[in-house]
């Protein structure tokens, strides 16, 4: 009896162990929170989800009739389950990355997986209380999912620390460096590149890679890129709630900073435009403190509001009461030109960096630049070789010779506005916008997605919108524009819409992608 018992509880944490995946990914898309993970399990309840619940229901109670019928129900189901896992796994559109954390969180599963299995072989008592815990872990997964990242709370905290203690040793015995801060709702990643590569003419710079832009990525950076030459490190820093702009100024001190944006991004978890802006200039107190220069994007006015209140130096298109400031802009499917006033002088530069957002990207960039003595001919030459940042309005052929424009990591309301207006320029040829519209802008989500809507039929011949639910305050936007039933097409998946496209796309086609939401947002 215990042996068939064992082999039941067995085949049911086999079966958890290796169903976890998909909800580690999930958790791993929100950051490791179980809080916000279990926003993600409310809008997620299925039918699914009842049948699991059954069927271990039913494995525990076929034990007491006939403990071998059990064992080999648990084995079939539990080969199902880990089947479908592996599928969802390897269709995901953000593919689970298998960090240390991941594989400590296998780790723990592991282990205590291992002492239910033990439990077995105590006597039949502990072999029931075995099998009914295993059958509720199955039935309940995503709960064992958080358990786990429960009791691996202190490890990861612990690890957390020894990394931030190791970061700041490292900065302790770097040579003299100057530290160039950079946040904003939006634009930050691109002005950081962008701003990486002016400085590159004249110095050493290490800039934190890709979405580096939290405090751990911003911990590794300094222990993995970090040059015993860098003579300027550019830190993005990112934040989805108070006190994130702060834990990294903490770490980095940085000497100067950008301001790029304040915006309705993450309003679920910042609840109001004014903690938003309250973060952001966290960054601006710390580079006054330090004696350093903020510069900031006076053409938004969250920005503008509080730029009186330090020593800055502002940039813009529309406001021209800064140090510098943009005109005579052309903008096109071949880039952008324009000429940059700084100071008293003016600098004409050319990029084929696509819409007005980069132009006050690279004008942040050239001013900075300026100031730390970077000259205006290599300012204007290190603008010509910039390149697009993938996935943010970079250009691609695509289906049938047509040109597609990858914006798929733009996900804020001004930047998606303004990528519609690039798609626009591409008239006379067919122009398609694909998009499921935009995340984490709280009570503002619905307003913001029915001005996307809106200004995608304003744009654009054809719009795909990816979602059933999701895409209704799209469809209302684009309606109030007055698109008709045949501009609007609606589908489940991104996968969807380009099988769609792969049919109509010819080289008279432009298309944009934008915005690319992970799977903890599909519906």
């Amino acid at each position: 009896m215990i042996i068939v018992s064992s082999l039941t509880v067995i085949f049911l944490l086999l079966t958890a162990v290796f169903t976890i995946t998909p909800q580690l990914h999930i958790l791993q898309l929100n950051s490791y929170y179980n809080v916000r993970f279990l926003d993600y399990l409310k809008g997620e309840l299925k039918i699914s989800s009842v049948v699991s619940v059954i069927v271990s229901d039913l494995t525990v109670g076929l034990w007491f009739l006939s403990p071998i019928i059990s064992a080999i129900m648990a084995g079939v189901v539990g080969i199902i389950r880990v089947s479908h896992a592996i599928y969802k796994v390897k269709t995901a559109k953000k593919k689970i990355v298998y960090t240390g954390r991941v594989k400590r969180m296998y780790a723990t599963s592991f282990i205590l997986s291992a002492v239910l299995i033990a439990l077995c072989f105590v006597n039949e008592t502990t072999a029931i209380v075995s099998l009914i815990l295993s059958a509720l872990i199955v039935a309940f997964i995503p709960f064992w999912a958080m358990i786990v990242n429960l009791v691996n709370a202190p490890i990861e905290w612990s690890m957390r620390q020894w990394f931030i203690n190791d970061a700041l040793k490292i900065l302790k015995n770097h040579t003299p460096m100057k530290v160039i801060g950079i946040t904003g709702s939006y634009g930050k990643t691109s002005t950081k590149h962008i701003l990486g590569r002016i400085l590159s003419e004249k110095y050493n710079v290490t800039i934190t890679p890709g979405g580096f832009n939290t405090p751990m990525g911003v911990v590794r950076t300094i222990r993995e890129n970090l040059r015993p030459d860098s003579e300027i490190f550019v830190v993005e820093m990112g934040a989805k709630r108070v006190g994130d702009i702060e834990e990294i100024c903490e770490l980095v001190h940085p000497h100067d900073g950008i301001i790029t944006s304040i915006g309705p991004q993450h309003l679920n978890t910042f609840g109001s435009l004014e903690n938003v802006a309250k973060t952001k200039f966290v960054l601006a107190d710390e580079v006054a403190k330090n004696g350093g220069k903020v510069y900031l994007n006076l053409d938004t006015k969250a920005i503008c509001d509080r730029a009186e209140n330090y020593d800055s130096c502002g940039y813009g298109i529309e406001n021209k009461s800064g140090r510098a400031w943009a005109e005579n802009i052309v903008c096109n499917r071949r880039g952008v030109q324009f000429d940059l006033h700084i100071d008293d002088r003016i600098i004409k530069l050319s990029s084929k960096l696509l819409s007005k957002h980069n132009i006050l990207n690279i004008s942040a960039a050239a001013l900075i630049a300026s100031d730390l003595g970077v000259g205006d001919k290599d300012i204007a030459y290190a603008v010509r070789q910039l390149a697009p940042i993938e996935h943010r309005l970079e250009m691609k052929p695509f289906f049938g010779g047509s040109v597609l424009v990858d914006d798929a990591y733009n996900a804020n309301p001004t930047g998606s506005i303004e990528a519609m207006r690039v798609i626009g320029s591409f008239a006379p040829m067919k122009r398609i916008v694909v998009t499921p519209g935009l995340v984490e802008l709280g009570e503002k989500e619905h307003e913001c997605n029915v001005a996307l809507g809106k200004a995608a039929a304003e744009n654009a011949d054809l719009l795909i919108f990816v979602g059933i639910e999701r895409s209704k305050p799209l469809v209302e936007g684009a309606k109030s524009a007055g698109a008709d039933d045949s501009k609007i097409k609606v589908v489940k998946t991104f996968n969807d819409a380009a099988e769609y496209l792969r049919g109509i796309c010819d080289s008279n086609t432009a298309v944009i992608f934008e915005n690319d939401l992970p799977d903890n947002y599909a519906k």
